[in-house]
């Protein structure tokens, strides 16, 4: 009896449809038309929340672009700072002084940084010194000294991938710097009957390079060497009436217009502490090696 039933209804031809893969009888009686109005709000339902989780896998996995390197690192510099110019025309770190400084670094990705710092050093020369050749015109000797708070704006391309959560071994790049900076100091006439000075703001080219190395997950280390080209030949004047021409001290009566030769320099190391979290995008694609 069990198996001329289960033949009778084997024998009965129910009619089927589908719904985003699924198969439901088509409505007949009440019952069957009840069933199907619970399958489609079944079917509703789960495709609301499909279309959520879906919508929140794009947001979360939307590339590098989007989901990139967002860390901010805050530290400070301490090293040297020094002068070249007419006084000192070629001796790198000579007349060094301490310098202190503080920065704010802001990774865009994992290749380019924009840095902004603040730095405080001096810097010094005299005439006659040691390195010079040819002999004084005149027995009077000159030195200068001068305090310069610096303020710049610097870009950092990195060599290798910093930091970069999916290649080992990211810890550690070279980079260059390039960037602008302004400083105020006093400024001097020469040919002035009185002691007069004004402030001015210097505006100078930075550039240089440094390397860096990830310590920790959030203490990085590094070392920093900048040379700023300024527009000015008179870094080295402290007064209005000095007993030599800084910008001339042979007497060769040159003219200044196209000789602003006043450069300065900060080299030093940088301990820094990164703040925030990084925004880790989707792999996409990258292999740890």
């Amino acid at each position: 009896m069990g198996w001329m039933n289960i033949a009778g209804l084997m024998s009965v031809r129910i009619p089927l449809f589908s719904v985003n893969g699924l198969c439901f009888k088509r409505a007949g009686n009440g019952s069957d038309k009840r069933n199907l109005l619970s399958n489609r709000r079944l079917i509703n339902g789960w495709s609301l929340k499909g279309w959520g989780i879906v919508m929140l896998l794009i947001l979360f996995c939307t590339g590098e672009s989007v989901n990139a390197q967002r860390r901010v690192d805050v530290g400070g510099f301490l090293g040297a700072s020094y002068y070249l110019g007419d006084l000192n025309p070629g001796g790198h770190f000579k007349n060094s002084h301490p310098a202190v400084g503080a920065l704010i670094r802001y990774n865009f990705s994992y290749r380019w940084s924009l840095k902004g710092a603040l730095t405080l050093g001096s810097i010094s020369g005299d005439y006659p010194s040691k390195n010079v050749v040819l002999s004084p015109l005149t027995p009077d000797a000159y030195q200068f000294k001068r305090t310069m708070l610096d303020l710049s704006g610097m870009i950092e391309f990195n060599f290798l991938p910093f930091d970069h959560p999916f290649i080992e071994n990211s810890n550690f790049t070279p980079y260059l710097t390039v960037g602008l900076a302004t400083t105020e100091y006093r400024r001097y006439e020469v040919d002035s009957q009185q002691d007069n000075n004004k402030s001015v703001f210097l505006l100078s080219l930075p550039f240089g390079l440094g390397v860096k190395y990830k310590l920790t997950d959030w203490v990085r280390i590094g070392a920093e060497w900048t040379l700023r080209k300024t527009f000015v030949d008179d870094l080295d004047l402290i007064t209005s009436q000095p007993p030599v021409n800084p910008a001339d001290p042979y007497a060769f009566h040159e003219t200044a217009q196209y000789h602003n030769n006043d450069w300065y320099s900060f080299a030093g190391v940088i301990v820094s502490f990164s703040m925030f979290d990084r925004k880790i995008s989707c792999q996409a694609g990258y292999k740890k090696y």
